[in-house]
């Protein structure tokens, strides 16, 4: 039965993939050109690029998927709160990488956003987002909790560019950073809260951090930011780290209180999210070949590294491993 299962639900992800990224694309870069008249100011073309882009996908591969566990669609209000989210965690990044901002002034958008006087149009928007987002959540303390540990792990991801960080303290600060970080999303939908769909939310949210860096090894070694993808010089160390993850992931799924068909519905249509990581692992597997380790990540030419998904291999290696990724039982 898994196979028809797989057909089935994997048409609705490739049918929403070829309908609806683009028009929410579209529809995300609107929303923010109505923001830049109402806050008096422009974005740079690279925020709205990657805001109407992101939280597309995050609409409909992630938001969308968990809805469903529910039997229901989003609404409205749960789609203009997804773009305001991505909104304000691409212009936080922005002030941190570019340092923009000290720490004292983080920490007062951060904890006390209504005090704040923006420096900046980016700044201004900023805190509105935030504002807005926590006034519009149910668990405030919840929300506040998920939020104050992204912005630890925010601050303690400068560890990974010291030489001297374990492998462990980096896989941890990678699973606080996608973990919380998703977990914050899950806030703004009106579905009941429980234990185990939250391990879900942060254990998913983890796995993307992971996968990002896996395609991200070139950029990562040339910007001198160390991660489980670049740091370990083998390949098996590599693919175990990650396929601990998916099975904690699979694990907390079947746990759902809903039914096995919904559980199905729910792993199959997230199964592509890890098979992105392991057609990463599959080509850094090829660079490695028959020797006992990786080369230096330094050494190895950026074509090596780059993974294009438009070849046809590569989409086929896709559903491949969605296929393996998506099935709950052995």
């Amino acid at each position: 039965m898994y196979p028809l299962y797989y057909i089935y639900y994997m048409s609705q992800l490739f049918w929403i993939a070829l309908t609806k990224l683009k028009p929410t694309q579209k529809w995300g870069v609107q929303y923010l050109k109505l923001l830049e008249v109402k806050y008096n100011g422009n974005f740079d073309e690279t925020v709205i690029k990657k805001v109407s882009k992101f939280q597309s996908i995050q609409l409909h591969f992630v938001a969308a998927t968990f809805a469903k566990l529910f039997n229901r669609r989003l609404t409205e209000l749960e789609k203009e709160l997804n773009i305001k989210y991505f909104l304000m965690t691409v212009l936080y990044d922005d002030l941190i990488d570019n340092n923009k901002t000290d720490e004292t002034k983080l920490n007062q958008i951060f904890y006390h956003p209504e005090k704040v006087v923006p420096d900046s149009f980016n700044e201004l928007v900023l805190v509105n987002m935030h504002m807005d987002l926590l006034n519009q959540v149910v668990d405030k303390a919840d929300y506040l909790y998920a939020m104050e540990n992204i912005h630890i792990a925010q601050k303690d991801s400068v560890l990974q560019f010291d030489q001297n960080t374990s492998i462990e303290k980096i896989n941890d600060i990678t699973n606080r950073k996608g973990g919380f970080s998703l977990l914050m999303c899950r806030h703004y939908l009106i579905d009941s809260k429980f234990t185990v769909l939250d391990e879900c939310w942060y254990t998913l949210g983890g796995l993307i951090q992971m996968t990002n860096d896996l395609f991200d090894t070139y950029k990562d070694t040339q910007e001198g930011i160390r991660t489980f993808a670049n740091q370990l010089d083998n390949i098996e160390e590599i693919r175990s780290i990650y396929q601990k993850q998916k099975d904690t992931l699979k694990s907390q799924i079947q746990k759902l209180p809903m039914s096995m068909s919904r559980k199905i519905e729910f792993s199959i249509l997230i199964s592509v999210i890890p098979a992105f990581g392991d057609i990463a692992i599959q080509q850094l597997k090829r660079i490695q070949g028959n020797s006992s380790s990786l080369p230096n990540f330094n050494e190895i030419k950026r074509k090596e590294l780059i993974i294009d998904m438009e070849k046809p291999s590569n989409i086929i290696r896709l559903f491949q491993f969605a296929f393996k990724n998506g099935k709950l039982w052995k």
